[in-house]
C-alpha cells in the first residue's frame, strides 16, 4: 500500500488499505490504525475531503496518543486537509474530534 502510494496510484494504494484491515486481527491496533491513516492519507489525494476525515475519525483516541507514529501520521493528515480542504467545514470537523484526544491523554 505504501508504494502505491508513494507513486501517486492512490486509488491502488486505497484497494489494498481495505484489504490489509479485513486481514487484520482485532489484537492489532497499532496496525490498524496506521492502516486506517493511510488509508484516509490515500482518500484526501483522491480529493474526497469527507471520506478521509470521516476514515481518519476511526482510529482510537487511544491508538492516537499511545503510539508516536499514529500520532505523527495523524498531525500530517490533519496538515494535509487543512491545505487541501481550507475553508470547509470538514476541518472544523477534524479539529474538534482531534481535541478530544487531548482530553482523553
Amino acid at each position: 500500500m505504501s508504494a502505491y502510494s508513494a507513486l501517486g496510484d492512490y486509488p491502488t494504494a486505497g484497494h489494498h488499505a481495505h484489504r490489509c484491515l479485513s486481514a487484520l486481527r482485532p489484537h492489532m491496533v497499532r496496525s490498524r490504525a496506521i492502516t486506517t491513516t493511510r488509508l484516509a492519507h490515500a482518500q484526501l489525494a483522491q480529493g474526497d475531503a469527507n471520506a478521509a476525515t470521516a476514515t481518519a475519525m476511526e482510529v482510537s483516541a487511544d491508538a492516537a496518543t499511545r503510539h508516536a507514529r499514529v500520532s505523527r501520521m495523524l498531525q500530517e493528515f490533519g496538515a494535509a486537509l487543512r491545505a487541501t480542504a481550507s475553508g470547509s467545514t470538514t476541518i472544523q470537523t477534524w479539529t474538534e474530534h482531534t481535541a478530544t484526544w487531548r482530553m482523553a491523554a
